[in-house]
């Protein structure tokens, strides 16, 4: 039988298995015909490998005990004071291993939390508590204030508030200080403990955040909803452009019959291709301090319109945003590495077209629908489909702007 990996051992093949399963995704995105469905066969071998070498990784991480923890005065030697000293035992687990700000304030601390706390009164008198985290310079303060009898435990969740004007400033992967701070509210200051922590740039939006308190990887996915603006001024004013390359100069979302809605899509797709010159640029990823974690480089859609050039998921969040200016109801449909648009052929129908987005600039309405509804079908099992309407009703994903 052979001999179990280190944690460290499965750590590195995990990194390994990663960045070949990223090569492939990027290599299956721009092929076409035999040469597709071959690396389509090599991607479906290394996400399988990949997929088990996680769950070992994970698996070993739980058995230590020690993933993500920040704070743990029950350690012998940890460096900071014991709970025989201090009649306190406090725990604090980081839940976030970076934080991708451009999304952040979408979470909840019940959810998606940056922090978990555990603290026990272990004296034989009333203990009254303040615990507080922040992000220096960057975060609000989150505090939760607590009184513990004798052997009582509290255990809670933090997610300290980001500034709106400082995290305009985060255009590349940065470095902060979270803080932890536990306070006896008799004056005494029973905990500060300082530790580094990685702030994605507002335009890196992770396909996938990693706990690592449990080693478990969580789906960003639907997050990809609030780029999507239907009522920005620039759009707006654009869907005036667009009704123009429409045979009857309008827009009329679902009225009519079921015959009146593709028209009004390929308005958008020749207003895109014709009056906004829009090209693809393929930066699917972007900087991040794990090169093994899947981030995307996201503009919102203004900022496509605007730079006159989108990737993958800047097109998809660009085109659904107009489907949704013009009442209709778009979908955003993940595949590993790749992202397109899809839209409902008739209003609460469940049917669903599609487009891929980055032919906008060199193909035809026709060739751009025929290769979506080809990721569609070839990707079938492992397609994420994400109506925004259930976005907006079932998640509260308002648009950001």
């Amino acid at each position: 039988m052979p001999e179990a990996k280190s944690l460290e051992e499965l750590r590195e093949e995990e990194y390994r298995l990663r960045l070949e399963v990223n090569d492939l995704r990027r290599a299956e995105a721009a092929s076409s015909g035999a040469e597709s469905a071959q690396l389509l066969d090599d991607l479906e071998t290394a996400e399988k490998a990949l997929l088990a070498v996680e769950a070992a990784r994970a698996a070993a991480e739980a058995e230590s005990g020690l993933g993500g923890l920040v704070v743990d005065t029950g350690l012998p030697k940890s460096g900071q004071l014991g709970s025989q000293t201090t009649g306190l035992d406090a725990r604090v687990r980081l839940r976030l291993e970076h934080v991708p700000t451009a999304i952040y304030h979408l979470f909840t601390a019940e959810e998606t939390p940056l922090v978990s706390c555990r603290v026990k009164n272990t004296s034989d008198k009333i203990r009254r508590l303040r615990v507080s985290s922040f992000m220096e310079r960057y975060s609000a303060r989150a505090v939760d204030t607590v009184e513990l009898d004798a052997d009582d435990v509290h255990e809670f969740n933090q997610l300290p508030a980001l500034f709106p004007d400082r995290v305009k400033e985060l255009t590349e992967v940065t470095r902060a200080a979270l803080n932890i701070l536990v306070e006896d509210l008799d004056g005494a200051v029973e905990l500060h403990k300082t530790v580094p922590i990685w702030l994605l740039a507002r335009t890196t939006a992770p396909l996938r955040a990693r706990d690592p308190a449990t080693g478990q990887w969580k789906s960003m996915y639907r997050y990809f909803g609030a780029f999507v603006t239907p009522n920005q001024p620039a759009l707006m004013s654009f869907l005036r452009t667009a009704a123009e390359r429409h045979p009857d100069k309008a827009f009329v979302g679902y009225q009519g019959n079921p015959t009146k809605v593709e028209p009004q899509v390929r308005a958008l797709f020749e207003a895109l291709k014709q009056d906004a010159n829009i090209i693809y640029v393929n930066s699917i990823l972007d900087m991040h301090p794990s090169q093994t974690a899947s981030a995307q480089r996201v503009r919102l859609p203004r900022e496509s319109l605007a730079d006159r050039q989108a990737n993958c998921i800047d097109g998809t969040v660009l085109f659904a945003s107009l489907l949704e200016g013009v009442s209709l109801s778009p979908a955003l449909v993940i595949i590993p590495g790749h992202a397109f648009v899809a839209w409902e052929t008739w209003k609460s129908s469940g049917q669903w077209k599609y487009l891929e987005t980055t032919r906008i600039g060199t193909h035809s309405f026709e060739e751009a629908c025929a290769r979506g509804e080809y990721h569609a079908q070839q990707h079938a099992p492992d397609k994420t489909l994400l109506p925004v309407r259930q976005l907006r009703s079932r998640s509260g994903l308002m648009p950001m702007e």
